[in-house]
Parts: structure tokens; sequence; C-alpha cells
């Protein structure tokens, strides 16, 4: 053989010993998945919140930051692998938001109840509507101030003491318009009516008549559509968040 050549060996053992480094790092890795998962499915959380939150400007007209703000996310932990989008607890009663997911009757609303309960009307009052004239705040709904007003004048108010009497009326003069609703047997159809002067004009109407929806907010099924196209990325993320915190 000549000098300096290059000496092969006829035969070459490959054991267990060369596939130690790569199963080190596998156990490294099986030992970081958790936190893995943990990182992705927030993401994923996330993601959904803030479509959630894009399905809510197309579906509704104009939301207000309540509603907007109505979901938040519930982490994912190591110990608890899963991530929630959950809709934040309503104090009283059903959600509204509620009804839109999944449609039926509308549940009162405050105004309707305290109407229902305290103002001396003969007829049945499931739901108001505000007309044309009602004035409106700057998300299209009901001015709060002029829903006091009104209650007051028709001594409706939860407490009794914020009704509008005989001396506070007088003390107000023509500066505040005042609100009436019709007696029985008037030629004006039942709701409440704003006086100015000799001006008068319908604010609210009553109606006896449970409103009703159709589902029309179809948050679980855009959730896990947007839930699924965002998971890959997610999951990508996650990993070189971890691989990198190793170099």
């Amino acid at each position: 053989m000549l000098p300096g050549a290059l000496h092969l060996r006829q035969a070459m053992r490959i054991d267990q010993g060369d596939l130690h480094r790569l199963n080190r790092n596998l156990d490294n890795l099986r030992a970081d998945l958790p936190n893995m998962n943990r990182l992705a499915l927030n993401d994923m959380a996330f993601a959904v919140l803030a479509e959630n939150k894009t399905l809510m400007r197309r579906v509704f007209d104009n939301p207000v930051p309540y509603t907007l703000n109505a979901f938040f996310v519930r982490k994912a932990t190591l110990q608890n692998q899963t991530a929630i989008v959950q809709r934040k607890d309503k104090p009283v009663g059903k959600h509204y938001l509620e009804v839109q997911q999944v449609g039926g009757r509308r549940p009162q609303t405050g105004l309707e109840r305290l109407l229902a309960r305290r103002l001396k009307y003969e007829g049945i009052i499931q739901s108001v509507l505000p007309t044309r004239a009602a004035r409106r705040n700057r998300y299209g709904n009901l001015s709060s101030g002029q829903i006091q007003q009104a209650l007051s004048a028709v001594k409706a108010q939860g407490d009794a003491h914020q009704n509008t009497t005989a001396a506070s009326r007088r003390r107000a003069g023509r500066r505040r318009a005042d609100y009436f609703v019709p007696q029985s047997g008037s030629s004006l159809s039942a709701g409440v009516y704003e006086r100015r002067g000799e001006s008068i004009r319908k604010v609210l109407a009553f109606s006896d008549t449970v409103p009703s929806y159709s589902a029309r907010f179809p948050m679980e099924e855009h959730g896990q559509e947007v839930a699924a196209r965002v998971a890959g990325e997610a999951f990508n993320r996650a990993f070189d968040r971890t691989m990198g915190r190793r170099v």
C-alpha cells in the first residue's frame, strides 16, 4: 500500500452510543412538551378572542365596549392543558349574548322590569321599544339621562324617592321635559310620551309580546374554526420560543 494512502476498514460498528445524543434531545423535548402546549393553546385562545371581536362588529350594529369586552381568556397551565375563551358572568339573569348565540326569547331588560312592576298601567308590558323620537347615545342605545327622567316622571323608579314630585316639577318649570303614560281609553297608543310645552311625542312604545331572536352570533362554531386555523403557527411559535431559551 502506498505511503499516506487512506486506510479503509472493511467493517464499521454502529451501536446505541451513536443515538445517545439524539435520545437525550428527545427526552428534553418530551419534558418541554407541556410548556410548548401551554404556550400554543394560549396563543390560540387569544386569536379566538380577537376574532370574536371582529365577528361582533360584523354581526352587531356599532356594539358598545361592554359587548366587545364580554369575553376573556382563562389561560392553560402546565397542570391544566386547556385554554378557555369564556363569557363574563352577568350579575343578574341571562346574558343577552346567549340569546344572540343560540336564539330564542329575550329576557326583560331592567327598564322593562321596572315599568312592568312599578308603573300604574292596566295593560301588560313585556317589552319596551324606543321610537325614532327617543334620544340615543353614540352607540345607538337609549340615552340613560332620558330613561331616568322618564322613569321619575311616571313614578316607576326602583327607589321611590327618585320619582318626580309636584314640588320638583314646579322647580324644574319649563326648562325640563315632562313624561307621561296615557290613561286607559286615551286615543294615544300605549307608551311613554315626552311633553315640551304644547309639543307631545312618543319616545317609548309598550308591547305585550316577548321579543324572540334567531341565532346570529355563532361564537362557538367560529371559535373552533379559528383555533384549528391558527394551531400550526401557534405551535411553531411555542417550539421556537422553547428552543430559543436553550441556545
